[in-house]
């Protein structure tokens, strides 16, 4: 007698594991941030979620002082921050989903959310 190499647990747990991976994609609005651009804003109090549809300035508490950050449909940017460098300011606009602001010593950073990944070149190799 041949062994069978598919068993009918093997297909329960190819099922519970395909309905596990629908689940945590649908919790992750996907690869391409469904949902429209958004920015995540992150420091020490946690975690926020910002539409960047509409202009909007956040004051975001650190353990140096407030940033102030500026959402809109251009891209976020840091308008002022306690920081001694300004390095964060100096940054500029940021608009490639994935890409992040920070500012490191006020513990503050803010990353570009959805829109369609691909634009724009990051890199070019031979």
């Amino acid at each position: 007698m041949i062994p069978r190499a598919f068993t009918p647990l093997d297909g329960v747990v190819a099922a519970v594991l395909l309905a596990l991976c629908w689940a945590l994609w649908g919790m992750g609005e996907g690869p391409d941030g469904a949902g429209g651009p958004a920015a995540e804003v992150i420091s020490p109090a946690g975690t926020e979620r910002h539409p960047l549809t509409t202009e909007q300035e956040l004051r975001v508490a650190g353990p140096l002082g407030e940033s102030v950050v500026h959402l809109g449909p251009a891209g976020v940017r840091f308008l002022s921050s306690p920081c001694p460098l300004q390095l964060c300011v100096r940054g500029g606009w940021v608009t490639r989903p994935g890409a992040v602001a920070a500012c490191l010593p006020n513990r503050v950073a803010v990353r570009v959310l959805g829109g369609a990944r691909g634009e724009g070149v990051d890199a070019v190799g031979r």
